[in-house]
């Protein structure tokens, strides 16, 4: 690629549109709230998405469809079976490059995963989609996003060796001044570590800092 002078991404880029392999991205795909439209819109996609599957069996209408039934189960109106979570953990698990596709997807279907097994993708993700993170903000964004969302589920599950190396992860993933928000909610995670390692002066402290930022 470097002799080409092409990136890994504007490569699978170029692939995918030369098979028609049209990937969608939803900004609705990540929100915790969408109107009744947006629902309306995954479901015609999801039927979309499935009958493409059944004509053409290629695996991205597949994991297109599964995308937009995973937005539906967010809401209760459609069940992804532990068969089809497999099959998104396996396919996002086997990406030697993970590219803006695989990132998006990941960051849109992370809840029907365990928690180690979103640890698990989330190093997957840092260790194969390094080449991705300094092309632009946004995928400096979705990483942050990732990243700390995953720190989360770690503190909660109180697994203290994880939530460390992502902690140290995320501050390695910001690169400028703007992430003003993920700084104060990754000094808000690194106050969870601090009480999970029983220092609670220092993690109500910290706690209380994120906090009084958050209000700003």
């Amino acid at each position: 690629m470097l002799n080409i002078n092409v990136s890994v991404e504007e490569f699978v880029y170029i692939n995918n549109q030369r098979n028609n392999r049209y990937q969608p991205f939803h900004y609705e795909d990540t929100k915790d709230y969408v109107d009744q439209q947006s629902l309306e819109n995954s479901k015609t996609l999801s039927k979309y998405y499935y009958q493409k599957w059944i004509d053409s069996r290629d695996e991205y209408d597949y994991v297109n469809f599964l995308k937009e039934k995973s937005s539906m189960k967010k809401h209760q109106l459609a069940k992804v079976s532990q068969k089809e979570k497999q099959f998104l953990y396996d396919y996002l698990f086997s990406k030697e490059t993970w590219t803006h596709y695989e990132i998006r997807l990941y960051m849109s279907i992370i809840s029907l995963f365990s928690p180690m097994q979103s640890f698990y993708l989330t190093q997957q993700m840092l260790k194969n989609g390094s080449e991705t993170i300094d092309l632009n903000w946004n995928h400096q964004a979705d990483f942050l996003y990732i990243i700390l969302s995953t720190a989360l589920i770690m503190a909660f599950q109180g697994k203290i060796p994880e939530l460390a190396q992502l902690i140290k992860q995320a501050g390695n993933s910001i690169h400028n001044e703007q992430y003003l928000y993920e700084k104060t909610e990754l000094h808000f995670i690194k106050g969870l570590l601090s009480y999970l390692e029983g220092d609670r002066i220092v993690a109500k402290k910290t706690i209380k800092e994120a906090l009084l930022f958050f209000r700003f």
